[in-house]
């Protein structure tokens, strides 16, 4: 019972962010929303933040199931697809998030997400490659910043465009790049 109403404070939460930025909906309009009392949201979460937080937390299990599994053998192509995918599919809720104090959490998200999709793309390789796991925990953070910077300039200009040009803007950036970085950090042991 406790897991359904998380669900429906966060899908009224959703609903809101997608009308308004989030600095502008209270609590009051959530619990409206979806039919509970003020005492119940105060029994799950301390603020709005912390259902934030948590529903990034329950989308991230969504995002893994609803996107497909990120190939092991490409330059980080269906990485930055799915990301961007997800993004366009909620794309008024994630600008109002981008453009009010929620934006740190969306970051950390966007990180941890992009973070999944590029160890699945490079664990294997490393392996290949006999770079260590320090070496792999590396380049993952190096690139899923640069991948999410990348992706947060997109959703401050409001997601235009449409996503194969995101991607190969990008992918001609990366191609080798995965390889070639972690061969050297394989020799420089």
């Amino acid at each position: 019972m406790a897991q359904m109403t998380k669900l429906a404070l966060a899908q009224s939460l959703k609903q809101l962010m997608a009308e308004r930025t989030l600095d502008k909906i209270t609590v009051k309009e959530i619990v409206t929303r979806c039919g509970v009392n003020r005492q119940t949201f105060y029994y799950h979460f301390k603020d709005i933040y912390d259902l934030l937080d948590w529903m990034f937390t329950n989308e991230g299990q969504e995002f893994s199931r609803s996107y497909p599994e990120t190939k092991t053998n490409d330059d980080g192509e269906s990485a930055i697809r799915n990301m961007c995918t997800y993004l366009k599919d909620n794309k008024q809720m994630v600008i109002n998030i981008y453009h009010s104090l929620g934006r740190e959490l969306l970051d950390r998200y966007l990180c941890g997400e992009m973070s999944k999709l590029l160890h699945t793309t490079l664990s294997y390789r490393a392996q290949v490659f006999g770079a260590s796991e320090s070496d792999l925990a590396y380049l993952i953070s190096f690139y899923k910043h640069a991948f999410v910077g990348s992706i947060l300039d997109w959703v401050h200009d409001e997601l235009d465009g449409n996503i194969d040009e995101i991607v190969q803007k990008m992918v001609p950036l990366l191609q080798g790049t995965f390889d070639a970085a972690l061969k050297r950090m394989a020799l420089s042991r």
